[in-house]
């Protein structure tokens, strides 16, 4: 069951306006080529997370780089998407959600910027596709070829490092 929404998650998504399959793009390319796409409707993967004010989108790779979240007026999303969203908001106000938006991307002008955090990048938000809780990320998992969380073929754990 899990390995199926996973595998319905990374699949390409189908554009309801064209019917074409877009294939999301990580919210870090994204940012890191603003100019791009700055204007243009596409089909973003972002972590999305609440803040005091509103919403904002960002990358793991790319965590200074936050986006303001704007929903447009015929904002929709899918039912359990939206439920997992509000979910996690009521248990923890600042967690963040693995999504996938379709919508349009802005970039600040000089002397512009977006929402309450006044951030360089907007995303203007016209349908929620999918959500998921965040996959853990490479620092946070341990290297299993790590000294300190193997055990030697002799069956003993590595006595710890000297300080």
């Amino acid at each position: 069951m899990i390995f199926a929404y996973l595998l319905a998650f990374a699949a390409p998504l189908v554009n309801a306006q064209s019917g074409l399959a877009t294939q999301p793009i990580e919210i870090c390319t994204v940012t890191s080529n603003a100019a791009k796409f700055d204007g243009e409707e596409i089909t973003v993967r972002a972590l999305w997370r609440m803040v005091i004010h509103g919403s904002i989108l960002m990358g793991d790779v790319c965590p200074k780089a936050l986006v303001n979240l704007t929903q447009t007026q015929g904002y929709k999303a899918d039912k359990k998407a939206s439920s997992l969203v509000r979910s996690l908001a009521k248990k923890d106000q600042f967690g963040s959600v693995e999504v996938v938006f379709r919508g349009t991307f802005r970039a600040a002008h000089e002397r512009q910027c977006f929402g309450q955090i006044c951030a360089r990048y907007q995303f203007e938000a016209d349908e929620l596709l999918s959500a998921q809780l965040p996959s853990p990320t490479p620092s946070a998992v341990p290297d299993a070829r790590s000294p300190d969380t193997l055990l030697h073929e002799s069956g003993h754990a590595d006595p710890p490092k000297p300080q």
